[in-house]
């Protein structure tokens, strides 16, 4: 009786195990998810290439429209923080920018929406023509247009592209979290706790939210009751499943994407090799048969996933329905207008992939001189010691940047030290402010960082001192303690002075009278302005040179600060990629945490022979980010 019950206990136990096992088994959803793609393959690609070349050539623009005539409003050109003022029209830019956001939020939606119509027709042996898709589309639409569809906004323009997943639309792909703000969050351990508890929220956020568009679109549910719906749905083992789906089809573009990278880039080893002067050619072509190849695996990773998100949605069991009629049972497409589709759109590949090749000839030209942009360690080397300490000074010297990056301000009693916090509490532990203390008093503490590395709070003398020893030059950038002088940037000049540390130095701040004062007074010194954020466009400065935060530091900004005859540096520069693609493009300065990483990038592409390298980081930089 005993072994029966234990035998009977076990195979209740199995079989328990097997079915949880098929409850979140992803494969059977990715093979059903592989069949409704490659099924009608052709007419997906075409809707998703349409609509990106919509929201590219339409709504990018109006978008930017919008943005421009919001600052305008408040008699801005450009997004400057530090000039900011809110003046009379400041009602009208506020007005604007809820509209700019509701209509990124109604075309993003739109778009999702697309995609999710058509998987689901063609899980249904629907008919893929215009008419009915947009019949679907419309309804979708005005339904998107109640107030009810509002509980959605969020989810659509923050979540989803907060989470890694802006690259399903055009309109997303520059919604992330700026690299300085998590850089600096992840500099103390109360910070980490805070960035990664955010990381975690989304992430969880990302997920049970995942099927809220499908049941929208696809039931007569609310925006409320589809969040809810979804959140129901991808509980328990249900969401271990839709996450392991997605990995897979992550894990899988990524294989397919490097094959692809691997074949691209070998003929332009062979012309290295064989030919060295057709070499900018063939790697321009092959950038654009990349950019293709990559937009072909963006699509069919944004099909992949919609398939998922409807099929583990269960809205099609429902009793609930599929809103209006959807159109004939079969697709009305015969065999012969398929083939010639897919001849069509295979031909407009290969025309988009020699279109960009031959524009890409020049930039190809362009990115593979040596660059001979600086280095600059961020507050010293923070990797090797504590920032801004004389032993970061030693450690970036060490490492051969061109310039140290240090943060000064003035102490309670008018004196200038070397610190970039104005509360001492992350890297001190004592929670005071540098404004309340003596020059004395801040001298005579210990800084400790993230990893251990400890250090005195240096004078701006003592530090000044050192690094005309070593004969380093600075980047100065002025910061504002909340104790600094009315005249705290002629006190700065003067103290300079007495060191014999001016005029070999270089200065940046973000406190636009600050730069202003020590160009009209100084007009000699090469002065920057820094710019956490560079909307639209640069801002009118009588600075030299201009320090975009990474987050916008875009080519066209650059491009833009060329025109204007100003210098272009970007901060802080973590990522190698981000750091090979400044390289790349002749950023005249890059401030960054690792600059024995950037040195050594630097030093590669000077020494580099043929352009397979070059087109390596151009793939990075035009095809993997897109």
């Amino acid at each position: 009786m005993l072994v029966h019950r234990i035998s009977r206990s076990l195979a209740v136990a199995t079989l328990a195990y097997y079915r949880k096992m098929q409850n979140i088994n992803p494969l059977p959803t990715l093979r059903a998810g592989l069949k409704t793609v490659s099924t009608r393959w052709n007419s997906l690609a075409w809707a998703l290439l349409g609509i990106h070349v919509v929201m590219l050539l339409l709504a990018a623009p109006l978008i930017g429209w919008l943005f421009r005539e919001a600052l305008r409003a408040n008699g801005m050109l450009a997004l400057d923080i530090g000039t900011f003022a809110i003046t009379d029209g400041i009602g009208v830019t506020i007005a604007l920018l809820v509209v700019l956001m509701v209509v990124a939020f109604w075309l993003m939606s739109l778009q999702l929406m697309l995609l999710i119509i058509m998987v689901a027709r063609v899980r249904a042996g629907e008919s893929l023509r215009a008419k009915p898709v947009l019949r679907q589309l419309g309804a979708a639409a005005r339904k998107l247009l109640r107030p009810s569809s509002a509980a959605l906004f969020g989810y659509v323009l923050l979540v989803v592209p907060l989470s890694g997943f802006g690259f399903i639309s055009t309109l997303s792909q520059g919604i992330s979290i700026p690299h300085f703000v998590s850089g600096e969050l992840l500099k103390s351990p109360v910070g980490s706790i805070i960035w990664y508890t955010f990381v975690i929220v989304l992430a969880f956020l990302n997920l049970r939210f995942a099927l809220s568009i499908p049941i929208f679109v696809l039931t007569d549910a609310t925006g409320g009751r589809a969040l809810r719906q979804s959140w129901r749905r991808t509980a328990g083992w249900a969401g271990v499943r839709l996450v392991l789906a997605i990995a897979l089809i992550m894990i899988g573009a990524v294989v397919v994407m490097l094959a692809a990278i691997a074949i691209v880039i070998l003929p332009t080893l062979l012309s290295d090799a064989l030919w060295p002067a057709a070499s900018p050619v063939v790697a321009a072509f092959c950038l654009g048969i990349a950019e293709v190849l990559g937009m072909l695996v963006i699509f069919a990773v944004t099909a992949m996933l919609g398939t998922t998100l409807v099929q583990l949605s269960g809205v099609e069991d429902d009793d609930a329905g599929a809103g209006p009629a959807a159109g004939p049972a079969a697709d009305e497409f015969t065999v012969e207008s398929t083939r010639r589709s897919k001849r069509i759109f295979q031909a407009v590949c290969v025309v988009m992939a020699l279109g960009l090749g031959a524009a890409s000839i020049t930039t190809m030209q362009q990115l593979s001189q040596a660059p001979e942009t600086l280095i600059l360690g961020h507050r010293g080397f923070s990797d090797k010691a504590a920032e801004n300490t004389i032993e970061g000074l030693e450690a970036a010297h060490a490492a051969g940047v061109d310039l140290v990056e240090i943060d000064v301000m003035q102490s309670k009693d008018g004196e200038f030290i070397v610190m970039h916090d104005t509360s001492l509490a992350r890297l001190t532990g004592e929670n005071v402010l540098v404004k309340d203390l003596t020059f004395d008093e801040l001298t005579a503490m210990t800084v400790t960082d993230q990893y251990g590395h400890q250090g005195k709070i240096p004078s701006l003398a003592g530090y000044v001192t050192r690094a005309n020893e070593l004969e380093q030059p600075l980047l100065i950038e002025i910061k504002l303690s909340g104790a600094e002088t009315d005249d705290h940037v002629d006190r700065l000049v003067a103290e300079l002075e007495d060191l014999d540390a001016l005029e070999r130095n270089l200065f940046h701040t973000l406190d636009y009278p600050s730069a202003e004062r020590l160009k009209l007074i100084r007009p000699d010194l090469t002065v920057g302005y820094i710019l956490a954020f560079a909307g639209v466009s640069l801002p009118e400065t009588s600075a030299d040179f201009v320090v975009v935060e990474e987050f916008t530091a875009s080519d066209k900004m650059q491009r833009e600060a060329e025109a204007k005859g100003l210098g272009f540096y970007s901060w802080t520069v973590n990522d190698e990629d981000g750091i090979r693609e400044l390289l790349r493009r002749g950023a005249d300065g890059i401030i960054t945490d690792h600059p024995d990483v950037a040195v050594a990038a630097r030093a590669e592409m000077q020494d580099e022979k043929g352009l397979a390298g070059v087109l390596l980081d151009a793939i990075t930089r035009f095809v993997i980010v897109w």
